[in-house]
């Protein structure tokens, strides 16, 4: 009676949010208000897949169940990306019958960091992702070592029944099988380039010193970021070689993943992160059981729903929307290593309208972590700061390498796409988060 119950109020509740617009981890806090141990109950099916990290959660989730669903699976995944213990819990109860099984061949969850190990308390996962470790949310989680510490507590929660997919390329992730790579399985995935490129380590190296002993590790290359080859001489760390293994080609705009064996797939997000978040869900669905052929002919040519990169219109002038999260420097730094890539003339926009969608902070110190010295690139013909930031964009930009010539200021968005057509040249990169892209869009129509 307790899970019928528990379903019923989650469905009732779940239906009711849908017609007035409400978010999805509301019901799943109401329910397990009432039946905290209700998730316990639930008969899951054999494969439960969660993706964890700092970046690249909701596209990687996104990209593993359209892999499985064309595979012939049903599958369940909290789309709406609500991905800490509540949401988790919402997803499980509205796709479960009122006898508590959950219908579908495979459940996809995003799962935030932080409460990794909570839900990883209530409901065990088969196959456990995760994409990376950087810089992120610094109001609440501090230095990437703190959510390190989370996510070695979430992965001994279930040591013993998970396969881990990590990330072979992150010095950070790959710290988290060191003690465990023996007892438990562990499919590694990365990405290589099929020529050289210069890597960007940021402003600030937190690649310098080794996870597990904190001597200094060296690199026989660099991806970007901490990315890369890394080795400690002190305790071992090294890279692994990944069994999946992504080539990109050095043309950033190309998109094309190559897999080996004549297997390659076109991606509609090209650049390093669209990369490594297409090669996380190959990796995810062999683990679970889905051939890398079959998974590459499925996410060729795929546009993912929570895609980060969206064409703008400018008539004759190129335009592209580059979404980087906010308090994340390494999601920034990627999007400015793409722009510098691409070496065409361009006028870079940067907005900062707004910080957290969750958390009510006007914290800018992260500003201070991006490369914005990558814009002093002579492709980059003009740099346009908007937003209710402005002064703190400003002031960062004081000390950057970017010629004072090259900067414009717009106060009033509603002035901006009249300023960018009057002022700027080339194609346009706008960088700015989700919390400002319908601001964004509405400002450049």
């Amino acid at each position: 009676m307790k899970v019928f119950l528990a379903v019923f109020i989650c469905k009732i509740l779940y239906f009711t949010g849908k017609l007035v617009g409400k978010g999805s981890s509301l019901p799943g806090k109401i329910v397990l208000r009432i039946f905290p141990g209700v998730l316990g109950q639930l008969k899951l099916p054999e494969t439960v897949i969660a993706v964890t990290g700092s970046n690249g959660k909701t596209s990687t989730t996104e990209l593993i169940a359209h892999a499985l669903k064309s595979a012939g699976k049903n599958v369940s995944w909290n789309h709406e990306g609500s991905n800490q213990t509540e949401g988790i819990a919402t997803l499980l109860l509205r796709c479960a019958s009122f006898s508590g099984k959950v219908r579908s061949d495979a459940v996809v969850m995003e799962c935030d960091e932080r409460y990794a190990k909570k839900i990883f308390e209530k409901v065990k996962p088969t196959v456990l992702l995760v994409t990376n470790l950087c810089r992120d949310q610094l109001t609440r989680n501090g230095h990437p070592e703190f959510v390190e510490d989370c996510l070695r507590a979430a992965v001994d929660a279930v040591r013993d029944d998970v396969k881990l997919v990590l990330n072979a390329d992150d010095p950070y992730v790959s710290a988290l099988a060191y003690t465990t790579q023996e007892d438990s399985p562990v499919s590694w995935f990365g990405v290589s380039f099929s020529s050289d490129v210069s890597a960007n380590s940021g402003m600030y190296d937190d690649g310098a010193f080794c996870p597990v002993c904190k001597a200094r590790m060296t690199y026989s290359y660099r991806i970007t970021g901490h990315y890369g080859s890394y080795s400690c001489k002190s305790c071992g760390l090294k890279r692994i070689a990944p069994g999946i293994e992504a080539v990109l080609s050095s043309d950033n705009e190309d998109g094309t993943l190559s897999f080996g064996d004549g297997l390659n797939m076109k991606m509609k997000q090209p650049g390093i992160t669209g990369a490594y978040n297409f090669c996380a869900a190959v990796a995810v669905c062999e683990a679970a059981g889905v051939r890398v052929s079959d998974s590459v002919k499925a996410l060729d040519d795929y546009q993912p729903k929570s895609g980060r990169t969206v064409s703008l219109d400018f008539g004759e002038r190129k335009g592209l929307l580059l979404i980087s999260k906010h308090e994340n420097s390494f999601a920034y730094d990627c999007s400015l290593s793409r722009i510098k890539s691409f070496k065409k003339p361009c006028t870079v926009i940067v907005l900062v309208d707004s910080i957290s969608r969750k958390y009510y902070t006007s914290e800018t110190s992260w500003l201070w972590d991006i490369n914005f010295d990558l814009l002093s690139e002579d492709n980059v013909k003009n740099v346009v700061l908007a937003g209710r930031y402005i002064n703190e964009l400003a002031a960062r930009f004081v000390i950057s390498e970017v010629s004072k010539d090259k900067i414009g200021y717009v106060v009033d968005l509603s002035g901006l796409r009249k300023y960018i057509e009057e002022n700027t040249v080339g194609d346009i990169y706008v960088l700015t988060c989700f919390s400002d892209k319908a601001k964004l869009l509405k400002a450049l129509r």
